[in-house]
């Protein structure tokens, strides 16, 4: 029996042997390969992308700030050191009588006595730096302000713009149109492509190994901050980035600062170094000329249309609502007019926005011919999330109340409709105030006060004891209020209230307790 098992155990192995495998359906998807007989395809890891940072700077920051690159003789811009003026930057003309930056005003006129000088100013060149920023976001939105330099992370954009090359060209040719002479540099790192561009040198490195070799000629000097470092880097024979990368980190950070390890490790990437990317506020304005002019505004609202469309473009791309509009004509005698559309809550849709403007336009008149037509917003807010109802139909009272007030402060104007609010005085003439429509008060005390209230308060009869207000008669219903305040300001009042009720209305009166007579002040 054993030998017949081994016999059918025997013939079994034989045939699984030079049996032909099965065929096994494969998927179309790319991410599945073709693998030799027993082994599995290998795992695909996702490829991470290598940030890549450009820096640039501006030789001449301080002269564009200023308008001056186009002079056509030597010009240096200057600030004052402690007591002495220094030259901040020269134009080429400057520079080739020996000006350079660093020298001297004194030194700097010496050599050319014909230098024309202009003071520095920061706030200019902090604004004309700002514009540019935000010339650069067309190329990638994470731009960062770096001292007098420009940082862009650029990894993220490459692909768009056909590679790397392709985009540092175009990054070149467009700050050129707008700078002079702008150094572009790229690195792994933010620090690196830094320092580069502050030494004047413009390379691309796009890995991390070519960073030691692209830095290590650079002067230590423009690592090291603090004049007492630098005399120190002098003694110890250090002059290049390259020699204090050869030094050993405990000892380098002994005598130099633990500040400068973490900057040496920033440059070479072995340390984050996060930059904060400005945002820049969503600002809206676009115009329209006419060349002949336009005689009425009936003929601007096709125009006006068009632009509320391009606002409306503009807002759902920025995911912000519009607070405020201004339209802003110019005519042809070079006057120009401003015409505020008022929201009481924030929009952004076209049609909404269109009444209203058509509302604001109605009590604006002119005699002129209108040749400009700008809109502007520059005040937003943020989109809010919001869940609508699926059955509804009819707008909510709200919104209907907002939209009401809308249309009469922009046909009226804003003076015209407003509200009223409460303040903390006693007396009555004092104890209000007007207020934005619809801000939220509340009565002192649970007071009833009328809602018609009389700016002077109107006499009312006596006769046989009974107060008359016309023919109607009075009947006092209510306690007595007393008030007795305003002693402080010489306009003080002793009063006793009542309410007074008359076959058609319900009254407030009070007697003036110095003189007795009655007086209305209100009707309920």
């Amino acid at each position: 029996m054993r030998q017949e098992r081994l016999s059918i155990v025997g013939q079994l192995h034989q045939h699984t042997k030079h049996r032909t495998a099965l065929p096994v359906p494969v998927c179309d998807n790319p991410d599945f390969t073709r693998s030799p007989s027993g082994t599995l395809p290998k795992a695909r890891h996702p490829v991470v992308q290598q940030p890549l940072w450009v820096a640039v700077s501006f030789p001449f920051l301080p002269l564009e700030a200023l308008g001056k690159t186009t002079q056509q003789q030597p010009t240096a811009v200057y600030a004052q050191r402690g007591q002495i003026h220094i030259i901040i930057t020269s134009n080429p003309l400057a520079q080739k009588s020996g000006i350079r930056s660093g020298m001297t005003l004194t030194a700097a006129q010496v050599l050319n006595p014909a230098l024309q000088i202009v003071p520095q100013d920061v706030s200019a060149e902090t604004d004309w730096l700002a514009r540019l920023a935000l010339l650069a976001g067309r190329w990638t939105p994470a731009v960062s302000i770096a001292g007098d330099n420009l940082l862009l992370e650029i990894s993220g954009s490459t692909r768009l713009f056909g590679g790397v090359n392709q985009l540092l060209g175009k990054i070149r040719s467009g700050l050129a149109f707008e700078a002079q002479s702008p150094c572009v540099s790229a690195m792994p790192t933010a620090a690196s492509a830094l320092l580069c561009v502050r030494n004047g040198k413009s390379l691309c490195i796009a890995t991390k190994e070519g960073i030691h070799a692209a830095i290590r000629d650079l002067p230590a000097s423009a690592v090291v901050a603090g004049a007492k470092k630098q005399r120190a880097l002098k003694q110890y024979g250090i002059s290049t980035v390259g020699d204090l990368l050869r030094l050993p980190r405990d000892g380098l950070a002994r005598r130099l600062g633990p500040d400068l390890v973490h900057q040496l490790d920033k440059l070479l990437g072995k340390q984050a170094d996060p930059q904060a990317a400005i945002t820049p506020s969503p600002v809206f304005q676009q115009a329209s000329v006419f060349d002949p002019g336009i005689a009425n505004t009936e003929q601007l609202m096709p125009f006006m249309e068009i632009l509320l469309g391009k606002l409306q473009a503009h807002l759902i791309q920025h995911h912000v609502l519009a607070e405020q509009l201004e339209w802003h004509l110019l005519n042809d005698s070079n006057s120009s007019a401003r015409i505020p559309v008022y929201l009481t809550h924030p929009r952004r849709n076209a049609l909404d926005l269109m009444k209203l403007c058509r509302l604001a336009f109605e009590r604006f008149q002119t005699r002129d011919l209108i040749t400009h037509l700008s809109l502007k917003v520059n005040r937003f807010a943020p989109l809010p999330s919001s869940s609508e109802d699926l059955f509804s139909i009819l707008p909510r009272t709200a919104d209907r109340e907002a939209s009401l007030v809308e249309r009469l402060q922009n046909r009226l104007g804003r003076q015209a409709v407003q509200g009223i609010g409460m303040q903390p005085d006693h007396r009555p003439e004092k104890a209000w105030s007007r207020c934005a429509v619809g801000k939220a008060v509340a009565l002192p005390h649970g007071a009833q006060r009328p809602l018609w209230l009389f700016d002077t308060p109107r006499s009312v009869q006596m006769s046989n004891g009974q107060l008359l207000l016309g023919s109607q008669s009075l009947l006092l219903q209510r306690p007595r209020e007393r008030i007795c305040s305003g002693w402080w300001d010489s306009q003080s009042i002793r009063r006793d209230y009542y309410h007074a009720k008359a076959a058609a209305l319900r009254a407030w009166v009070f007697r003036d307790l110095d003189s007795g007579i009655w007086r209305l002040h209100g009707i309920f």
